[in-house]
């Protein structure tokens, strides 16, 4: 469930009747659900807030779920597809396999179900972007965002930039010179000193658990994976 709590959510669905029982669900399982009625509408919302999932009726109005599908998958393979179809025919089995679906579910489909299909692919995509950290903490690779006790941290751009690097770097030390370049590569005109690292590091750590980036002396900083 935790993994499931950090996703966001793309359901598309023209039945109210099946949008009230699903919704309120989904709603609560994941951290941000968007609601589309028919194609156009999903391929709209999912340009605009790129959703990590999408759960669509194939069956829907203005752009079918098939067309959307190709649509996404034209500049997109990486977002997950979960399709609902009241038909289980050899051609549209096919063209889910060709589109890369995760799963699709006959309809109607159970809470039960659809729970199991939620998690299997919150787990693919934790696989693919989450790093998991000591202390709750966790790093998404793809917003290049840090999360503790799964609250996203507020980071300034430097904060960011050496999180990113001392992840990168999977336990091993940084020293000051690649701190240098990584975090203030664009500022070489500016006079930056070691003590601009430790005032950054020492901002970073009030947000954080404290003993989540460690000092090797004589070396530089680290996190203990």
């Amino acid at each position: 469930m935790k993994t499931l709590k950090n996703l966001t959510i793309l359901y598309v669905e023209d039945e109210e009747t099946i949008i009230e029982k699903y919704a309120y669900f989904l709603e609560e399982c994941c951290n941000t659900l968007y609601l589309a009625r028919d194609g156009e509408e999903a391929y709209e919302i999912y340009k605009k807030y790129k959703p990590q999932l999408i759960i669509m009726d194939l069956q829907i109005p203005k752009l079918n779920g098939m067309g959307l599908a190709k649509k996404i998958r034209e500049a997109d393979d990486e977002v997950q597809l979960i399709a609902l179809t009241a038909y289980s025919d050899r051609e549209i089995l096919l063209d889910i396999v060709d589109l890369n679906f995760s799963s699709y579910l006959i309809k109607p489909v159970g809470r039960g179900d659809l729970m199991k299909a939620l998690l299997k692919v919150s787990k693919k995509i934790d696989k693919g972007h989450n790093i998991h950290l000591p202390y709750g903490c966790m790093w998404d690779d793809k917003s290049k965002t840090l999360f503790w006790n799964d609250q996203s941290v507020l980071l300034t751009k430097r904060e960011t930039k050496l999180c990113e690097l001392l992840v990168e770097k999977n336990g091993a030390a940084c020293c000051d010179d690649e701190i240098f370049f990584y975090v203030w590569g664009d500022e070489f005109d500016k006079t930056i000193t070691n003590a601009s690292i430790r005032t950054l590091v020492k901002n970073l750590r009030k947000k954080i658990p404290k003993d989540l980036i460690k000092n090797q002396y004589g070396v530089g900083y680290k996190i203990n994976f």
